[in-house]
């Protein structure tokens, strides 16, 4: 096996976690902004600013992982 494939499936193994660990983020995220948004609260005491924070902290995790998802789809097309 030569020294390129060896480098390639290590950043592949390296891609793979960074994107467990960013699922891993949103998922908290998408509970904290279910806590936020609290049906059975008043309007006027929820916390709309944590909450459009984590929704922007959410979106810039998601538009990152399907990024990284095709990188690592083309990786693994490079290892076929």
């Amino acid at each position: 096996m030569n020294l390129e494939r060896l480098q390639l499936k290590g950043m592949l193994a390296e891609a793979k976690k960074y994107l467990r660990s960013l699922d891993t983020e949103a998922s908290g995220l998408v509970i904290l902004i279910r806590t936020l948004l609290n049906p059975y609260e008043s309007i006027l005491k929820i916390d709309t600013e944590k909450a459009l924070a984590s929704l922007k902290r959410l979106n810039e995790l998601q538009n990152e992982m399907k990024n990284l998802e095709i990188k690592i789809k083309n990786m693994e097309l490079d290892l076929e």
